[in-house]
């Protein structure tokens, strides 16, 4: 997020849309924030996926798929083990969030995703969100652009199917 916003704000970018903690400058229009669950996804033939209340370290500690580091969900992640002396030591990690969904399916290992990613095979029954007792990060859709910034056909148009989607 922090490159697209540096691109809108030196005018490369017309409009951003990322998944991220809350920003909010005074340079720029936010036009959607939307609060997205970011959870821990196992296949639902995995030991832990039938368990409730699973404490953190349970869940660490298994083999572990995970987008790499600059993905802002995954530094948040960090960002929070890190605060409590933690960490995962993922046996793959991969920008390519398909791929560790299939990887997953496949019973492979745990990852940590936005639920908009694994919501369709969580309610399928191919993958399960993963209780985890007392944990919870959330992160937001945002859509911004920068307020000395034209608006475009194409903008409001994107602005307005956005809303409609309702990522």
């Amino acid at each position: 997020p922090e490159a697209i916003l540096n691109r809108m704000n030196n005018n490369v970018v017309d409009i951003a849309y990322f998944l991220d903690r809350q920003v909010y400058d005074n340079k720029w229009v936010k036009v959607l924030e939307q609060p997205e669950k970011v959870c821990f996804v196992a296949s639902a033939l995995h030991p832990l996926a039938s368990r409730r209340n699973l404490e953190l370290d349970e869940v660490i500690c298994q083999p572990f798929i995970s987008t790499e580091k600059d993905a802002s969900y995954r530094h948040l992640l960090d960002q929070y083990l890190a605060a409590q002396g933690r960490e995962i030591r993922p046996f793959l990690e991969i920008g390519n969030t398909e791929f560790i969904i299939r990887m997953i399916r496949k019973n492979r290992g745990i990852s940590y995703l936005p639920l908009f990613a694994v919501r369709e095979y969580a309610e399928n029954g191919e993958l399960t969100i993963l209780d985890v007792a007392d944990f919870r990060l959330t992160m937001y859709q945002q859509v911004i652009y920068h307020k000395s910034k034209w608006m475009t056909k194409e903008m409001d148009a994107f602005i307005r199917i956005t809303a409609q989607v309702n990522l």
